[in-house]
């Protein structure tokens, strides 16, 4: 009988994980005959835990990990079938969020799940990390963050502040050494997959994808138009309450992370 693997993608943030996600979520009834797939919207009771201690450092933050983990897996069938776990909030906040500068507090976050993973289910985990080149990453987490919070940097301020941030092979070696081997898949190799990077990623775990649909293209993040327009209101002397309330109007006219069918991601347009 074959023994269950756990398949970990833990993010990091901007590096392909919207479009991976959604094409497991479309390919979910494909998956199953493999996979019990668990994602952000699984995970959520324990992303509450994970970005709070991304922000404040502090271990006791984690203290009730193990028990929101079980509730996450309570009713996870005892079958052969792999767990496939994709969802890079188990990496913290995306940093550039207020307190969170880098991605420190990520292997020892996984350092804790992985070792629950291990001893519930007694398996192994297998991790993959996907990554992107810093320049890209950079403008990506700095358009997002106009959008989720009231950033008024200029881009190159942000970039020259965030630069360690996008440094990821410290902190891929951290989990390495903690958590066990650990590979990476960068998103300028796994957007060129013919099932974009979801189809990438699942080839390295082995999953045979000949039945699966693309997802296309979608949550390419604000255009240079949009992110401008989101600049300037966040500089604006609106209440909280307004500029959100601005800035999501401009985000549905933009349809901002938005699908279509057709295509392969391009590693130039991804968020």
């Amino acid at each position: 009988m074959p023994k269950r693997r756990i398949l970990l993608h833990p993010g990091f943030h901007k590096t392909g994980t919207s479009s991976i996600q959604h094409f497991f979520w479309t390919n979910r009834e494909e998956l199953a005959a493999h996979v019990h797939l668990f994602m952000l919207r699984h995970l959520k009771p324990v992303t509450q835990l994970t970005h709070s201690y991304s922000r404040s450092g502090n271990p006791l933050t984690l203290i009730d990990l193990a028990d929101r983990l079980d509730e996450v897996f309570a009713d996870t069938p005892h079958d052969t079938r792999d767990i496939l776990i994709s969802c890079e909030a188990l990496c913290g906040h995306l940093p550039g969020w207020p307190k969170v500068k880098t991605y420190q507090a990520a292997p020892i976050i996984l350092t804790y799940v992985v070792g629950y993973l291990r001893d519930r289910f007694d398996a192994e985990a297998e991790i993959v990390v996907t990554t992107r080149d810093a320049e890209p990453w950079l403008y990506s987490a700095y358009r997002h963050h106009l959008k989720g919070q009231r950033l008024t940097l200029a881009p190159d301020a942000f970039a020259t502040k965030y630069a360690k941030a996008a440094d990821f092979g410290p902190i891929i070696s951290a989990i390495a050494t903690q958590c066990g081997p650990t590979q990476t898949l960068p998103l300028e190799m796994s957007a060129r997959h013919p099932l974009g990077p979801g189809g990438a990623l699942l080839d390295l775990f082995g999953i045979p994808t000949d039945r699966f649909t693309p997802v296309g293209k979608g949550n390419e993040g604000p255009s240079d138009t949009l992110w401008r327009e989101f600049l300037t209101l966040n500089r604006s002397d609106l209440t909280d309450a307004a500029l959100i309330d601005a800035k999501e109007r401009l985000a549905k006219q933009s349809n901002l992370g938005g699908w279509r069918k057709g295509d392969v991601p391009n590693p130039t347009q991804l968020p």
